[in-house]
C-alpha cells in the first residue's frame, strides 16, 4: 500500500516527498483529476492532502483511504469541520520534518493526529463537566491512585507539563504514567482516554 502526496504546489510536494520517501512508498499528484485517477487504480493507505487543493465537498467524498489534511493557515474551526467529515489528521503545511514523520506513523497505526492545543480544545469542549468524585475505573484495569489522578487530568485536556506542575512530579514521570494508563485501559491516545474516563461517569 502507498501514501499519496497531493498538492498543486511543487515546493510542497517536493518537501513532503523528501521527508517521507525513505520510509514509505509514495505516489505524487498535482491536481484533483490525477488524484481521482490514482485512487481508482491503486490501494492507498493514506492521502496527504494540501487543503488549498480541494474543497470540503470533495474531501468528504474521499472514503477510499485515511486523509491527512495540511493547511497553509490552519484554524480550529476548519479542523473541527474536517474531523467531522472523517479526516484523521490535521496540521500546518509547514510542519517540521520530525513532526510530519511522527504524524504519518501515528495515523498509520489507526490513530488521529491533531496538534496538542487543538486536542486540548477538543477534549475540553466535548467533556467540560467531568466530575472528579464520580471517576471510577473498571477494576480489572487496576489503575493506581496516581494513575487515576493523571488520567483525570488528561481527560480535562491538560498537557504533560501542566499535569507535572499540578501533581508536583516530573514530566518524564507523567509520560510513564500515561504509557501505563494506555496499556491498562486499552486506549491509544489522549482523546480515547478522555472518552474512556467519560464512559466511567
Amino acid at each position: 500500500m502507498s501514501i499519496l502526496i497531493s498538492s498543486a504546489n511543487a515546493t510542497t510536494r517536493k518537501r513532503w516527498t523528501q521527508i517521507l520517501q525513505d520510509e514509505h512508498k509514495l505516489l505524487i499528484v498535482s491536481d484533483i483529476l490525477e488524484l481521482k485517477s490514482i485512487i481508482q487504480q491503486n490501494t492507498i493507505e493514506l492521502i496527504l492532502l494540501h487543503r488549498s487543493m480541494a474543497d470540503m465537498g470533495f474531501i468528504s467524498e474521499l472514503t477510499a483511504a485515511r486523509i491527512f489534511v495540511l493547511s497553509d493557515i490552519p484554524n480550529d474551526n476548519e479542523a473541527f469541520t474536517l474531523l467531522r467529515h472523517g479526516v484523521v489528521g490535521f496540521a500546518n503545511t509547514y510542519i517540521s520534518a520530525a513532526r510530519l514523520k511522527e504524524a504519518v506513523n501515528t495515523i498509520l497505526t489507526g490513530r488521529v493526529w491533531v496538534g496538542q492545543k487543538l486536542m486540548q480544545k477538543i477534549i475540553r469542549g466535548a467533556y467540560p463537566a467531568i466530575d472528579e468524585k464520580r471517576i471510577k475505573t473498571i477494576p480489572e484495569h487496576n489503575l493506581s491512585d496516581r494513575e487515576e489522578e493523571v488520567a483525570l487530568l488528561v481527560s480535562k485536556g491538560k498537557s504533560n507539563l501542566e499535569i507535572a506542575a499540578e501533581l508536583n512530579i516530573s514530566e518524564r514521570t507523567v509520560k510513564a504514567h500515561i504509557s501505563s494508563i494506555f496499556k491498562k485501559t486499552k486506549t491509544e491516545s489522549r482523546l480515547q482516554l478522555a472518552l474512556y474516563i467519560k464512559a466511567m461517569n
